[in-house]
């Protein structure tokens, strides 16, 4: 049935399952993700391989920045159908996810699976946005969900036009390097120049999330009155 053809509550029920279930989806990929991050950390952590401990911080952030994304987009955006696409991306990202994290203890294939991860979040970027302008009509007014339509678009298009590309040059040139002199990046340890600096990305992009959140939920507060 169309939606302009059934009851509004009806819509309002069934958005609600639609949210219910990419909220039930994106705490079970991040749980398994966190568990296998866990179990990586475990060795390293009790070896004191302090070399490695930044792997484990940084995929922790990884989690945080991943889950909090997804829970801002969810409120935002995400209402009946279901977009069954949508929610294999988060599948996708999270299997690559964990395999990037159960190689904390190698530098090489944990950049290669960053990367991998990476390139999937760069489509799901892609992807959230075409969902993201599906609903510019519906948040034409009033002002308050016009003003969330904008901060939701405009920072969709700065990540995906400025963060990702940047972390996917980053993570390519650590690949490179690792790979093409491994005598320096691996025995000499300076493989930890990359995963501090990747650190500090983390950090930085985990800040501007949570900025992002706050305000979003103002704006979505001020757009539900």
């Amino acid at each position: 049935m169309a939606k302009g053809k059934t009851k509004p509550s009806d819509w309002s029920r069934l958005d609600q399952i639609a949210l219910d279930i990419e909220f039930l989806l994106i705490s079970v990929v991040q749980g398994v993700a966190l568990a296998a991050l866990a179990g990586a950390a475990v060795q390293p952590i009790e070896s004191l391989s302090w070399q490695y401990i930044p792997y484990a911080v940084t995929a922790f952030l990884v989690v945080l920045i991943f889950w909090s994304g997804a829970i801002i987009h969810a409120l935002s955006f995400i209402d009946w159908p279901l977009d069954l696409m949508h929610s294999f991306l988060y599948f996708l990202a999270s299997f690559v996810e964990v395999m990037a994290f159960t190689h904390i203890e190698n530098p090489l294939l944990w950049f290669i699976f960053i990367l991998g991860f990476q390139l999937v979040s760069a489509i799901l970027y892609r992807y959230d946005l075409t969902l993201i302008k599906k609903h510019e009509v519906s948040f034409a007014t009033p002002k308050a969900r016009s003003a969330l339509y904008a901060h939701t678009l405009s920072q969709q298009e700065k990540e995906m036009s400025t963060y990702v590309p940047l972390a996917i040059l980053y993570s390519s040139i650590a690949i490179a390097s690792i790979y093409f002199f491994p005598s320096l990046f691996l025995e000499k340890g300076y493989h930890l120049l990359f995963i501090l600096g990747q650190l500090l990305f983390s950090l930085f992009f985990l800040k501007n999330s949570m900025a992002s959140f706050k305000k979003r939920s103002m704006l979505l507060e001020a757009s539900s009155k």
